[in-house]
């Protein structure tokens, strides 16, 4: 009987192996390696050495293999959002560029867009008129460092118009993150990983993370897409691992974002819910317990704020598409 388990667990150590392959890279700016520089892709980690390298474990099927960017640096964001990631399948080594930025300081701005959601093209005209001006004349009045956030349904149902978001939000002038949404995904798929396909062409990995100043800000999909009518608000069991990796490297001290579609409580304004109710929401809260954490969330398209605990409270952000 010894015999036969030790044949099952170095079977299960043969599969393991099998679905994975190790890749190296270097995390640099102006030539320069940058050290303890968090890699991943979406489900192990490492950090880079003194000289930016690093060499890891990824899963044969990983989409992305992407840094969580580190304080006072961000990736290339002239297309519109920053690019900390590259596709896994294209290769086995993997060099990322940052550039220095101001938001290594304590202070820095936010700006959050919920539910742009244009469906036609008309529609986006409207959007990059006095929406976007606006959104262009707040970044401009702002002296400290500045970025963006869009919280999901970036657009609705019509997945092109994500690569004109990208061009025409450059026009703020600051790098803008994105986050998926319900209408962000293809109907043409009842998966959640494939209905997301046009949003990893244009923006990368669905769930993501980046440091600002002395905090940490977390990206998910917090959408588990079925169908159009049959999708849930939630965080997947991927998610809550990915999560629970990445804690081990965060301090404990640090200040917690979380920018997502779907509010920790649904669709409180149709329920009156204030409470966290949403797909494995204890265990995300439980994850991330011990830190002051600040969720911003959109899909209500009306503004929302809940105090859950001392120090977890959620602003959910109206429509800008009115």
């Amino acid at each position: 009987m010894k015999h036969f388990f030790l044949f099952i667990a170095c079977l299960f150590t043969f599969i393991s192996i099998a679905n994975a392959r190790i890749v190296t890279g270097k995390v640099v700016c102006e030539g320069k390696g940058i050290c303890k520089v968090i890699v991943t892709d979406g489900t192990s980690f490492t950090q880079t050495k003194r000289n930016g390298s690093f060499k890891f474990n990824i899963k044969d099927d990983a989409k992305f293999v992407y840094i969580i960017t580190p304080s006072g640096y961000i990736a290339d964001w002239s297309k519109g959002s920053p690019e900390f990631y590259q596709r896994a399948e294209e290769r086995n080594n993997f060099i990322f560029n940052l550039q220095k930025t101001e938001t290594g300081n304590e202070e820095y701005n936010l700006i959050v867009v919920g539910d742009p959601q244009p469906r036609s093209n008309a529609h986006f005209e409207e959007f990059i008129g006095r929406p976007l001006d606006d959104i262009c004349r707040t970044a401009a009045a702002l002296s400290s460092p500045t970025i963006g956030i869009v919280v999901g349904d970036i657009c609705y149902d019509k997945l092109p118009l994500l690569k004109r978001w990208k061009e025409e939000i450059t026009r703020t002038g600051i790098p803008f993150y994105p986050s998926v949404g319900n209408h962000d995904h293809d109907r043409a798929f009842n998966d959640d990983k494939q209905s997301i396909h046009a949003y990893n062409d244009n923006f990368g990995p669905e769930n993501y993370a980046f440091f600002l100043g002395k905090d940490l800000f977390l990206v998910f999909d917090n959408i588990i897409y079925h169908s159009r009518s049959g999708y849930e608000h939630g965080y997947t069991d991927e998610i809550i691992d990915w999560v629970s990796g990445l804690m081990n490297f965060i301090p404990k001290e640090m200040d917690i974002f979380v920018a997502q579609h779907s509010s920790l409580n649904g669709r409180w304004h149709r329920t009156g819910l204030l409470e966290p109710s949403i797909v494995n929401c204890d265990k995300l809260m439980n994850l991330l317990a011990g830190h002051q954490v600040t969720f911003f969330s959109g899909h209500n398209h009306v503004n929302g704020n809940f105090q859950y605990t001392p120090t977890m409270m959620e602003h959910n952000i109206a429509a800008i598409c009115g």
